[in-house]
């Protein structure tokens, strides 16, 4: 890279050289030794004399800036380079600041960052206070990776101009890639604020939302983002996750149906839908969702524990049961399926001595409390829903038979299990 040079060095000098000759005046240049005799300079030709200096130095100046220019407008910016270092050494004057950005972009567009780059600081250096600039480092910095120096330096961008979203977009971006989420949401609520209607934005801040764990805001977003663009299908099926997280079923139910009116392959929305159904209550309807799983996807032995979860809500013990071996039919080690057997039982246990106007447990009611137990001893050897069972279990257990109650009831012994007399229960088997 060369260097700058004074206008009062070398070309100015061999300038003024050629202007003296041509205006034929006697005049020695300083530093020069004087003579035995030194001619007076009458003011008027010495004002005329530095006159035509000026005018010789603006010359230069503009000739340079011409001629870089001229080769930039076409893109033949390895012609330009050349001229426009001329400027920078010629012009102490400021005629022409904005040089050292057209240089840098010549040689960025050439593919010479580490040039473009250096331009930039000599720039900043002489005109610190120059935004432009300053965005343009910035922007070479962010794809150099070199993130905190970016980020500091468009910081300082937006804090002499806060009126651009570009730059509250590539700060909010970087604020993201350098792990600083809470920056990143005032970033793009600033892009927000300048533009309700960048779509993309408020998508981006909606997500953002989320991950902080602020779902309302979220919400709030995602929903302008849908109202700007309707037909986006994420914002759609993001809007109905978030609403079924937070038990605003009717809601999920809404984004879901309208995601799969566009989407109806899309066997993991038809989850969500299933359980906003189930979690309205409309047992039926979620029913109804998840076999439209199962005839796209037979394999699927989670959903086959959403049905048997729904039928037990019904009432329906005996066909809860059934889906339950279809799951394991699938996997006999899925710890799931034997979670909600025993959740059955419970529930039929619930039922049963609601019919029969029982506040404390019989011992039929404790027969299938220990069925239950031992279902939820089964999942226990899944180590994914070890917790679970183990949480039910401890539950469970004041309520199995004890030994006094087996003592009492010795004449219902029957092999490895006992006579069960309540009709309610005779879904089940008649002995347990």
């Amino acid at each position: 890279m060369r260097n700058s040079v004074n206008l009062r060095g070398l070309n100015l000098v061999v300038t003024a050289a050629v202007i003296l000759v041509t205006i034929g005046g006697l005049i020695y240049l300083s530093g020069c030794a004087p003579t035995a005799q030194q001619t007076t300079i009458d003011p008027e030709r010495a004002k005329a004399i530095e006159d035509s200096l000026q005018r010789a130095y603006i010359f230069e100046l503009n000739k340079a800036w011409s001629t870089g220019y001229e080769y930039y407008k076409p893109k033949i910016y390895n012609r330009a380079i050349k001229p426009f270092w001329k400027v920078i050494e010629l012009d102490t004057i400021d005629r022409f600041k904005d040089v050292y950005s057209l240089l840098s972009d010549s040689y960025f567009k050439l593919g010479e960052i580490d040039s473009a780059q250096l331009v930039l600081e000599q720039g900043l250096e002489k005109y610190p206070e120059n935004v432009g600039m300053r965005r343009n480092y910035a922007y070479i910095l962010a794809n150099r990776e070199q993130i905190d120096d970016a980020i500091l330096e468009y910081e300082q961008v937006v804090e002499e101009d806060d009126s651009q979203i570009n730059d509250w977009k590539q700060l909010a971006n970087l604020y993201i890639r350098n792990n600083q989420p809470e920056d990143a949401i005032g970033a793009y609520q600033k892009v927000i604020a300048l533009d309700p209607a960048d779509k993309d934005a408020q998508q981006t801040l909606g997500q953002l939302l989320k991950s902080s764990g602020d779902e309302d805001a979220a919400v709030e977003a995602l929903e302008n983002a849908l109202k700007l663009d309707p037909n986006n299908i994420q914002l759609l099926f993001d809007l109905g996750k978030s609403y079924y997280n937070q038990g605003e079923y009717a809601k999920s139910v809404e984004k879901f149906q309208s995601y799969l009116a566009k989407n109806p392959d899309d066997m993991i929305a038809m989850e969500y839908l299933g359980g906003s159904f189930y979690g309205l209550g409309r047992y039926n309807e979620s029913i109804t969702t998840y076999k439209k799983i199962i005839e796209a996807v037979p394999d699927n032995k989670k959903v086959y524990t959403d049905i048997a979860t729904n039928y037990k809500e019904m009432k329906q013990f005996s066909t809860a049961r059934n889906y339950v071996r279809r799951a394991l039919e699938i996997d006999s080690n899925y710890g799931l399926a034997y979670i909600v057997l025993g959740e059955i039982y419970e529930a039929s246990v619930d039922h049963c001595m609601d019919q029969k106007g029982r506040t404390s447990p019989k011992f039929d009611d404790k027969l299938v409390f220990r069925e239950a137990y031992r279902q939820y001893q089964r999942a226990a050897r899944d180590i994914q829903f070890q917790d679970i069972a183990e949480r039910r279990m401890s539950y469970l257990k004041d309520f199995l038979p004890s030994t006094q109650d087996e003592f009492f009831n010795k004449s219902r012994k029957s092999g490895n299990g006992y006579r069960v007399d309540e009709d309610c229960y005779k879904w089940i088997a008649s002995v347990i």
